[in-house]
């Protein structure tokens, strides 16, 4: 049910004097549990146990579902590793102990990363607020932020701009749970990890069942279930600038050494250590083609320059070029050239013992 903010501890209260079988319920505040506390039956709690521990220790049937907090701290990490080369990476969140901070320090640890951290704040309060800003100032720039959530974000946005600096030219910032309302309206517009919330209600569907099946304490509860992270919703807050160019830039120049290497995007990510699908986004944008296009041009320019310069069979040619088949080579090259190897090597004028060696 929803209910008014300003009586929700006192519906709350009503609701659970009733026949009730069961509650699942999301953000508890100290009021709505000293509200459901007296309640003796199953509660599924949508949240981490960690960051909500209001239910810790409850003596009644008890589960927690929540995002994945691993997938959603590598997809964070992934994303700001991708906007290109900063000096500083922050984390603001509620705790240091939840395996989101600890995986998003791993995944930049590996990369060799300054990392610094802010845990245990209340947004909005006066010290808290001074708190904050001193953090952004003293982070060297450019910088990017992940945070535990949206709200958390928003208030980094709000901190960065009273203290002068700009989002995200000088810091991007990376929200968690991607709320549009809150995300839309921010400024600039927050860049966020988006959770599978569909997958969420329905597994808060089977903890519930679990729950009302075992209503004796048999070890089953409290327990667990975890959805996946989705990906990143990228706004304004967290897209590439100038770093992201460089990025692009040594994708390029890792592309034109190995091209006829047999690479393929894939070995082009992994030696720039992100995500392959971030990897493609920062050079399409730079760059107005994809990895695979930049990869397939430079070996149909190699074929092409060896088909006039050398009397190699086509076949060995196309292997030297990285091509697995010289099937597909020769259709790609009659695509973008308008003539077979053939009849390019043919119209060079060169290499004429080599021509009757395959087409």
């Amino acid at each position: 049910m929803n209910f008014e903010i300003s009586r929700i501890a006192e519906d709350v209260r009503k609701i659970v004097e009733t026949e009730v079988h069961g509650i699942v319920a999301h953000g508890l505040t100290q009021n709505l549990r000293d509200a459901i506390d007296p309640f003796h039956g199953p509660i599924v709690l949508i949240g981490n146990p960690i960051t909500e521990p209001r239910l810790v220790g409850r003596k009644f049937p008890v589960a927690y579902v929540h995002a994945d907090e691993a997938s959603v701290a590598r997809i964070g990490a992934a994303h700001l590793l991708s906007l290109g080369k900063m000096r500083c990476y922050g984390y603001v969140g509620h705790t240091p102990v939840s395996e989101r901070a600890t995986t998003f320090h791993a995944a930049l640890e590996s990369r060799r990363a300054e990392i610094r951290d802010l845990y245990s704040m209340r947004p909005g309060w006066a010290d808290s607020d001074e708190t904050l800003s001193r953090f952004l100032r003293d982070m060297p720039k450019p910088a990017a932020i992940m945070t535990e959530s949206d709200n958390y974000a928003l208030w980094v946005e709000e901190r960065a701009l009273k203290s002068g600096i700009k989002v995200p030219k000088d810091m991007a910032v990376l929200g968690v749970d991607n709320d549009e309302l809150l995300c839309e309206s921010a400024d600039p517009p927050l860049s966020s990890v988006a959770v599978d919330h569909e997958r969420l209600g329905s597994l808060a569907v089977d903890a519930m069942r679990r729950l009302l099946s075992s209503r004796k304490r048999d070890n089953s509860w409290p327990f667990e279930l975890c959805a996946p992270a989705r990906r990143v919703v990228e706004r304004q807050s967290a897209r590439p600038v100038a770093p992201a160019a460089a990025l692009a830039e040594r994708a390029a120049a890792f592309i034109r050494r190995n091209a006829t290497n047999g690479i393929s995007s894939s070995d082009v990510a992994a030696q720039l250590g992100v995500s392959r699908t971030l990897a493609d986004m920062r050079f399409r944008q730079v760059h107005g083609e994809s990895m695979l296009a930049m990869i397939l041009r430079l070996r149909l320019d190699a074929v092409k320059k060896k088909l006039a310069e050398t009397s190699l069979p086509i076949g060995q040619i196309c292997a030297s070029c990285g091509f697995r088949t010289d099937s597909r080579a020769k259709h790609l090259f009659k695509e973008r050239f308008g003539v077979s190897m053939r009849q390019w090597r043919a119209s060079t004028r060169i290499g004429e013992k080599g021509t009757g060696a395959g087409d």
